[in-house]
């Protein structure tokens, strides 16, 4: 007879054994099957049965029979067992990143030209894993962190947000771009902010970060900070600075998206003005192991932005993260640090963020 609360003591394995017996009707063969005693199994079978207060077997020297209870109780076994296996599997191929999904927010010239390079590689380690990718400016990869609708983002802060934790991955320049037949196209160094002085500005729409920063930055111009001409595309800004129209001010990376690549560029000094780009997080939730490793591959390939003028990355950073890679190709483990709007774990990030003001008080895309 069953007594209060016995049940605490079942588990799977008792379900197991029991399948087994039903299948083999045969305490020898069974013990085989799940590789223990035959002494242990009878033991296991017995506390069942205890629990339940029911005899599953009728027992005889030569074989074990289902009761009227066990054969009852034998499907329901099964399909116990069933979705108990099969849940471990899809769990450990989550954890082996052989099935998941990972969703990816980032601003424009981080989508064109830093994950392209991170996702094809994590495709190629990671066929069978989802990937979602959503091109947005700062304020609304932030949100759909916040919403959930993502793993991680990839922007600069827009707003301080305490849900959030950012990580910084590089900074870069701003500079201003202009037609090839400008007069600026006869020097190649750095400007002055005030060589722009009785310059025509294009300017970016007020939704979107860089002229969110540009515009809260007191030192600036007024033509700079509120630019009468203001454009949200790119393709638009391109073909009106390509026709002489006038010149635009944006940080270095975006200057390299396509189309605006076809433009020149000069960065932007006295005073130097930089973006801090980062991975931004929800405060407290952990990444799937699909997500934490495509943001190791991300911290990877950040290193190669160094190719364009204006864009910086620490060293140190750079070399340690690779060596990730390589060491989790060869073992499958993780590893990933964390960082945020308060102390970070990464060395790195934590010298990027000492270098910049810009991990609180920044404002770009």
């Amino acid at each position: 007879m069953n007594k209060p609360g016995a049940s605490k003591r079942l588990s799977i394995r008792h379900i197991r054994s029991f399948v087994a017996v039903a299948k083999h009707r045969s305490l020898t063969r069974a013990a085989e099957s799940l590789f223990v005693t035959q002494s242990a199994l009878s033991l296991t079978i017995q506390h069942l049965e205890d629990d339940l207060g029911v005899l599953l077997f009728d027992r005889s020297t030569r074989r074990l029979d289902l009761t009227e209870a066990g054969q009852e109780f034998l499907p329901s076994a099964e399909r116990l067992l069933q979705d108990f296996d099969s849940s471990i599997r899809e769990m450990r191929a989550l954890g082996q990143r052989e099935r998941g999904k990972v969703g990816v927010a980032a601003v424009p010239s981080v989508m064109a030209l830093l994950l392209p390079e991170a996702v094809a590689a994590y495709i190629d380690a990671y066929p069978n894993i989802d990937i979602y990718l959503r091109e947005d400016n700062s304020e609304t990869v932030q949100q759909r962190i916040v919403d959930g609708d993502v793993d991680f983002g990839i922007c600069s802060p827009w707003e301080p947000d305490p849900e959030l934790v950012f990580e910084p991955l590089f900074e870069d320049s701003f500079g201003v771009v202009f037609a090839p037949q400008h007069a600026f196209a006869a020097g190649s160094g750095p400007l002055h902010w005030e060589a722009l002085a009785g310059q025509r500005i294009i300017g970016f729409s007020a939704d979107l970060g860089m002229q969110h920063q540009l515009t809260h930055t007191p030192e600036l111009s007024e033509e700079v900070r509120e630019p009468r001409y203001r454009v949200s595309n790119t393709s638009t800004i391109e073909t009106l600075v390509a026709r002489g129209v006038g010149v635009s001010v944006m940080s270095a990376l975006a200057a390299q998206r396509t189309p605006l690549d076809r433009l020149s560029l000069r960065l932007l000094t006295q005073p130097e003005l930089t973006r801090t780009v980062g991975v931004v997080r929800r405060q407290g939730k952990s990444l799937s192991p699909a997500a934490l490793t495509m943001l190791k591959y991300v911290r990877a390939a950040v290193t190669q932005l160094t190719r364009f003028p204006g864009v910086r990355v620490p060293v140190e950073f750079s070399a340690k993260e690779w060596d990730e890679i390589a060491r989790e190709s060869a073992s499958g483990t993780d590893g990933v640090a964390g960082g945020g709007f308060g102390p970070t774990k990464h060395r790195a990030a934590r010298k990027a963020a000492a270098e910049t003001s810009a991990a609180s008080g920044e404002h770009s895309a």
